[in-house]
């Protein structure tokens, strides 16, 4: 029979996959959704990404006024999680961009506390501190699963990825409330207190002000690949792209847990500098759009968001004087998974809409019907590829008209067809599908490849954009940076502070975590972290996300 200590790990464990697997659920493939089922514009999917910046900014306030002072923490926990499961699964049917909006601000406003309150839940439950960083892995376990579910199984087109995060919120709610009573603690803390204001004192050294600068500005661009990544994915006719996406979950595992290595070798001035230029080469290498070099893109996912956000949170650990390490992490937090995050997200949108597919033309002199949305390459061919060799042409969109019954499907695919036959002429005369419609006398003639090409973003252009802020803040950071030898000590206000062994009071990666700020953390440094935050912050980290 399982001891107490072990079936309240397993049960804790559970509590972070559910908490993480419910994000991933509609984090990553919204991107997609948004744009090529709603009609989102990329200003309007900045203001949908940008929820989670707002959330991020008001749930230290939430936490630290509210839940840590009047409620049991499962208590409060469930109530969070069944207003946010039914503002998601209300997310998902609504049509209007507003509404949409709304919901889904409401329910990350309800969802981003649970992130602190269910670390501070582990925190207070545990033995000992030592052993969250395994509990907390299976957060990162539970991201990925959920990706490779919508990924697979679901698809980026269909509302039912809500539904299913929305039900499994839901049953979170009901589930935390079987969790150890948890008592709220006595605490006194104003806003500043909160926000990490109180680091602001900090910024006298001038070194720490050009780190704070840098953590920043680096911060705007990494928000481009949450934004975009995954429409970018699916639009150059990538599979699954949100199961594609976890590969860079998984490189994060890897990254934390030779990240230690990187700190003895280069100093940790050099291995944020370094993550600093990865977040650069990797949006060159989406640029490329070529296959692999994109799969590279997401591959460094774990180096480049690890090597930045849980590099910034060490860097606080060993520069500030340990009675201002709590508000520092939080000041930083709220930097750049609040401030930064809501101009990341805002300019990513608009980036987008600034390089518009060639069909975007068609919507707006209203050739394509009005409602009429453009089908994925996968979901036509299914359609109209009659003999699945990558190829339409008018023979088989016929057939495919005849063999379907009269009624609202026929219907619906002739709507396709004719929206098809608008989208042609926007294909060059010298592509593989016009020459063969020459040869073969057909009105219509598209391959994957034509249809493709005319769907896509100027996802060149809408590349360079941040791989050019992210160089910059890079020769900042560099060239700013004191040249001085970086021992195995970090020393600040007297204090000599080692390096963690691993990332200290860190979030793990992608929107998926938050940093840690509480004094439970600092115990959980001899294993690195990844994917899930420690008790104490209320802010997002990928995966990852993410991504």
């Amino acid at each position: 029979m399982l001891n107490e200590k072990l079936l309240l790990r397993i049960r804790l464990c559970i509590l972070m996959f559910f908490q993480f697997f419910v994000w991933a659920c509609w984090m990553v493939p919204i991107g997609t959704f948004g744009p090529s089922v709603r009609g989102f514009t990329g200003s309007e999917m900045g203001w949908v990404f940008s929820t989670t910046a707002i959330a991020a900014i008001v749930s230290p306030l939430f936490v630290g006024f509210v839940a840590d002072r009047l409620f049991d923490t499962e208590k409060i926990l469930a109530v969070l999680h069944l207003i946010g499961g039914i503002c998601l699964i209300l997310t998902g049917v609504q049509t209007s961009f507003w509404l949409f909006f709304i919901f889904l601000l409401v329910n990350t406003l309800a969802f981003m506390p649970t992130l602190a309150l269910a670390n501070s839940l582990t925190f207070r439950n545990l033995d000992d501190p030592a052993t969250f960083p395994r509990i907390a892995m299976f957060g990162t376990i539970g991201w990925i699963i959920s990706g490779w579910i919508v990924g697979l199984f679901i698809g980026e087109r269909s509302p039912a990825f809500f539904y299913l995060g929305g039900a499994v919120e839901i049953l979170l709610a009901a589930y935390v409330l079987t969790l150890p009573h948890t008592p709220p603690q006595a605490k006194e803390a104003g806003i500043a207190d909160l926000l990490g204001l109180g680091a602001v004192k900090l910024l006298k050294d001038p070194e720490f002000l050009l780190f704070t600068l840098c953590a920043f500005l680096i911060g705007i661009p990494a928000v481009y690949y949450f934004v975009s990544a995954n429409l970018y994915l699916t639009q150059i006719g990538a599979p699954a792209p949100t199961a594609l996406m976890t590969m860079g979950q998984v490189c994060e595992i890897v990254a934390m847990a030779i990240m230690p290595i990187f700190i003895a070798q280069l100093g940790l001035n050099k291995v944020l500098a370094l993550g600093m230029a990865v977040w650069a080469l990797r949006y060159l290498l989406f640029a490329s759009e070529v296959y692999p070099l994109v799969l590279l893109g997401i591959l460094v996912h774990g180096f480049c968001y690890v090597f930045v956000y849980v590099g910034s949170y060490i860097f606080v650990d060993t520069k500030a004087p340990r009675e201002l390490r709590a508000s520092g992490q939080s000041f930083i937090a709220f930097l750049m998974l609040g401030v930064a995050w809501l101009i990341g997200a805002n300019l990513a949108g608009r980036t987008n809409d600034a390089y518009p597919a060639k069909v975007s033309t068609l919507m707006t002199a209203r050739i394509i019907p009005e409602g009429v949305t453009l089908p994925s390459w996968n979901e036509l061919a299914q359609d109209f590829d009659q003999n699945k060799d990558g190829i339409i042409t008018s023979d088989e969109i016929q057939q495919a008209l005849n063999n379907v019954p009269q009624g609202q499907k026929q219907e619906d695919r002739r709507k396709q067809f004719e929206a098809l036959k608008a989208v042609m002429p926007l294909v060059p005369a010298s592509s593989f599908g016009h020459v063969q419609a020459a040869v073969a006398g057909k009105s219509v003639y598209i391959t994957k490849g034509d249809y493709l090409a005319v769907n896509r973003l100027g996802w060149r252009d809408i590349w360079l954009w941040p791989a050019i802020m992210a160089l910059v803040v890079f020769a900042l950071f560099t060239l700013g940076m004191p040249r001085k030898k970086e021992s195995g000590a970090e020393t600040t206000g007297g204090e000599t502070s080692p390096p963690p062994a691993a990332p200290a009071e860190t979030a793990a990666s992608t929107p998926e975590s938050e940093p840690a700020t509480s004094g439970e953390a600092a115990a959980s440094q001899s294993e690195p972290t990844p994917e899930t935050p420690s008790e104490g912050a209320s802010t997002p980290s990928d995966s990852g996300t993410s991504g």
